[in-house]
């Protein structure tokens, strides 16, 4: 299925990271995308056609020698600070003092919580 309006997929080229494959005769993802979404200019490649790329696809990100191709859900995943995953952390009731473990945010122990 070819990208719709409605769904933004197509890959992003960090330019400080492209070579264009230097020593390599063109590109690997100009070489290998077959709906043309990479043209080279200035000896990088460049997403030139957008709307080309297949939704889903991310063979040319796993193509790049460099790791210059990204694409969305990839870029938003590389921006944020990792989170606690939902760890179990060690918390005082501030209500009755017991120590009890839970991943929620939340200062009060399961009996207290049933009180209010």
């Amino acid at each position: 299925m070819v990208a719709s309006s409605a769904a933004v997929w197509y890959p992003t080229v960090f330019p400080d990271r492209c070579d264009g494959c230097e020593g390599f005769e063109q590109p690997k993802c100009i070489e290998f995308c077959p709906y043309g979404v990479f043209e080279l200019r200035d000896g990088k490649a460049v997403v030139t056609r957008p709307q080309k790329c297949v939704y889903g696809c991310i063979a040319c990100e796993r193509l790049c020698p460099k790791k210059a191709i990204a694409f969305p859900q990839r870029i938003a995943a590389m921006s944020k600070v990792p989170k606690d995953k939902g760890l179990l952390r060690k918390v005082e009731c501030r209500n009755c003092g017991k120590t009890f473990w839970t991943n929620r945010d939340v200062d009060l122990c399961f009996d207290c919580e049933k009180l209010l």
